[in-house]
């Protein structure tokens, strides 16, 4: 099964390869025939009716499961309570994804911190064709349902300790404790979808305590049936420590919570099964396999029965390799099944050693699962290269206050600072646009020094002339300016004086020049110099 790869894959592919090259028995090796196999939790396991049909028509609604099990010599009502949200209830879908992430997690070590994957990897591990749309909104669906859909126990969930199992009186939990999800978008489509999760802390140290049940995940996935998906998980912990079962389908019915009025009739009952009976006969259980899955009318007529039939385990599958149930499983090496990491993870992980570089001076760091989660984050929002640039600011800042940052986690309040200022320095850098001519003629008033002294001896009906005249020229040149001048813009009237004081600094004399001073004396002489003196 493919799946992301970690620096704890590297690591584990690195120590199987040694045990292999010592002739050690590696544990991450199947043997020739075996079935490869996780450990799911045995209070789920008993309770196969907590997923329903993913195809079922059945509007949501509170789900409820009952039976009597004996305590102490009396008989007590056991009951198992399944709630919904918006996204719907538990089905066989989020089943199927719950065994992919046991395995994730054994893969991993089994760890009690967080655990990575790719969404993409996940579909490919349940089986899913393509990667679009679809199969993206499916998988995230199922997983916030494992993580939001509420289950409550009541005397139905026996916690394991190291003392021994106690049984809870009233538990409420959502199967996963943590979720988190990141999402990539290119041109509107997501190209890389992230995250981690975390397993409620009770079915973790359940889990870790080994009160669990071994399943055949290949053969599990196998199946096509809903139904058979069902009666799989059902008869798979029937049959463990005996060779035949038999159950009444209205009662079968019961334990699996199918309970659509049409299951109210035998035949109808028997209509579902039998498609699904078919794909059981000869898979392999935890231990042995079925020989044969039939359908027989009861002694009275009323009712339909099924009866199983195990072989005993093949290929040299004996016993002895299911009773690890009964003490802490080896832990499971993990092998390199993708030879490219995934390059959003890696950034991510890139970046947190950037920042013990840049504040601890570490040159090597294993990132922990927690400050990598942020790293992808950050990274998904903004990019490693703004990420980056985020740390060293952090950095600059953290020394002006004498803030020691111990960890990557403190380096997110800087963010909008950090943008903020990056935005600003690009800002400047920026090269200014080329001035326009028309800014361009403005800034030119005060060169044209002969122009500004002829303007000043014009006198008004020859500046307006002039200023007319300049007006429709301008006007001609660019309209759009007509409309600006409407609004009253002193743009435009200083655009037009200073193409008349241009005019007039290279305008040709047409008379002789006169001295300024002799219009004083003789008044007659102005409206003979109407071009000024040089």
């Amino acid at each position: 099964m493919n799946e992301i790869e970690t620096p704890s894959k590297i690591l584990s592919s690195s120590h199987a390869q040694a045990d292999a090259s010592s002739g050690k028995p590696s544990r991450g090796v199947a043997r020739p025939g075996a079935v490869e196999k996780i450990r799911s939790e045995l209070n789920i396991e008993k309770w196969p009716a907590i997923w329903q049909p993913s195809k079922s028509k059945n509007r949501p609604a509170l789900r409820t499961m009952e039976r009597e099990i004996s305590l102490d010599g009396t008989r007590i009502k056991s009951r198992v309570e399944v709630g919904y949200t918006q996204l719907g209830t538990l089905s066989t879908e989020e089943q199927k994804l719950l065994y992919v992430l046991i395995k994730l997690w054994e893969d991993e070590g089994k760890p009690e911190a967080q655990v990575f994957f790719s969404t993409r990897g996940l579909a490919r591990m349940l089986k899913k064709k393509g990667w679009g749309t679809n199969v993206i909104e499916a998988t995230t669906k199922s997983l916030r349902k494992l993580r939001t859909v509420p289950i409550e126990w009541i005397n139905s969930y026996r916690d394991q300790t190291k003392s021994g199992g106690v049984l809870v009186d009233r538990r409420p939990f959502t199967i996963l404790g943590d979720l988190r999800i990141v999402e990539r978008r290119q041109d509107g489509a997501v190209n890389s979808s992230l995250g981690y999760f975390k397993f409620d802390d009770h079915i973790l140290r359940n889990l870790q305590l080994n009160y669990t049940k071994p399943v055949c995940i290949e053969e599990f996935f196998k199946l096509k049936s809903e139904i058979a998906q069902l009666v799989y998980s059902h008869v798979d912990l029937m049959l463990f420590d005996k060779s035949r079962y038999e159950r009444r389908t209205q009662e079968l019915f019961q334990d699996l919570g199918l309970k659509n009025a049409e299951y109210s009739h035998m035949y109808e009952r028997r209509r579902a099964l039998e498609k699904g009976l078919g794909e059981l006969e000869g898979i392999r259980l935890s231990k042995g396999s079925i020989k044969s899955a039939t359908l027989e009318k009861t002694k009275d007529g009323k009712d339909y029965k099924v009866v199983f039939v195990k072989t005993s385990a093949r290929d040299g599958d004996s016993f002895a390799d299911e009773v690890v149930a009964l003490e802490p499983a080896p832990a499971v090496v993990i092998n390199r099944y993708s030879g490219q990491p995934d390059p959003v993870l890696v950034e991510a992980q890139e970046l947190v050693r950037y920042f013990h570089k840049t504040f601890h001076n570490l040159d090597s760091h294993a990132p922990q699962s927690k400050e990598t989660a942020q790293a992808l984050s950050l990274i998904s929002q903004h990019g490693l290269g703004a990420a980056k640039s985020v740390v060293d600011f952090a950095q600059v800042e953290a020394s002006k206050t004498r803030y020691s940052i111990q960890h990557f986690g403190a380096v997110l309040s800087y963010i909008s600072r950090a943008l903020a200022a990056a935005d600003s320095r690009r800002v400047q850098a920026r090269p200014r646009p080329p001035r326009s001519a028309m800014t361009t003629v403005v800034a030119q008033e005060l060169r044209y020094e002969r122009g500004e002294r002829r303007l000043a001896l014009l006198s008004p009906r020859e500046f307006q002339r002039r200023y007319e005249n300049a007006e429709a020229d301008l006007f001609r040149e660019r309209p759009f300016l007509a409309v600006t001048r409407s609004k009253g813009s002193g743009l435009v009237h200083r655009t037009i004086r200073t193409r008349i004081v241009r005019e007039l600094e290279d305008e040709v004399m047409d008379l002789m020049p006169i001295d300024a001073t002799l219009t004083v004396r003789y008044p007659w002489l102005a409206s003979l110099a109407q071009n000024s003196p040089s």
